[in-house]
């Protein structure tokens, strides 16, 4: 398959209202934004403080893009992957009913998400490339990556491990940044978000992690360095604190 085959063109999107912003970002020439996550502060800490000069990014569910942004900033040359318009969001398996509400939702937001990247990224001048597709089945022709970042986006698969094992294939470096349960911490954890009594809030959310789980799992990958540390954002206004695990392989 020809490398240039598997990435998408860059959408061309002249209406800012068409756009829905997951993150808070300055966007050239258009100003501030907002978006439910603002990350601006310590933004750094999200990918564990390390250089990205001249590093080649493999960024898996970029959203919006004001990380793809500020990696790119600071010298990294940024390879996106994200939802196919083809693939299903992985939704917990509540009843009929609510799963046609939350795919509702999702064929409504996705695409002005979707359309907010595109946006922001003619607004940067961006080179950053996206593939879109299945995270679960990521194509050889990516290549080689030497750093692959997962912020986020896991605790809305049903399989995070799995993506991990498709991440480690093309780096030996990864690095996720999830939400921080300190109840957690001690054990190699995955929490389930979903009950029967909380569909409208853990319909598109599947676990809480522990830090351990994942140093447990990459350390049976082969990446048996880990750093980890912690930080908060703001998510509508609230303090919502983080860990990043920062994985090598030797």
């Amino acid at each position: 398959m020809p490398e240039q085959s598997i990435f998408a063109e860059p959408e061309v999107v002249n209406d800012i209202g068409e756009c829905f912003f997951y993150h808070t970002m300055e966007l050239p020439g258009h100003g501030l934004v907002r978006g439910d996550w603002d990350l601006r502060n310590g933004v750094e800490q999200y990918w564990g403080g390390i250089d990205l000069r001249n590093k080649r990014v493999l960024e898996v569910g970029p959203a919006s893009g004001f990380l793809t942004f500020e990696m790119e900033r600071r010298g990294a040359a940024v390879v996106c992957v994200d939802l196919d318009a083809k693939v299903k969001w992985d939704f917990a398996p509540y009843p009929r009913d609510v799963i046609e509400k939350g795919q509702a939702e999702m064929s409504d937001t996705i695409p002005k998400i979707k359309k907010a990247f595109w946006f922001a990224h003619a607004a940067h001048q961006s080179k950053a490339r996206v593939h879109y597709g299945d995270a679960y089945n990521l194509p050889d022709a990516l290549g080689r990556f030497d750093v692959a970042f997962l912020a986020d986006m896991l605790l809305h698969t049903r399989d995070p491990l799995r993506i991990l094992e498709q991440c480690a294939r093309f780096t030996d470096k990864i690095i996720i940044t999830e939400l921080y349960r300190p109840e957690l911490d001690f054990d190699p954890i995955m929490r389930l978000i979903p009950a029967p009594d909380n569909a409208s809030f853990a319909i598109g959310a599947w676990w809480y992690f522990s830090p351990k789980l994942f140093e447990n799992f990459l350390g049976i990958l082969g990446f048996t360095d880990c750093n980890v540390s912690h930080h908060s954002h703001l998510l509508n206004g609230q303090t919502a604190i983080h860990f990043t695990i920062e994985a090598t392989r030797k």
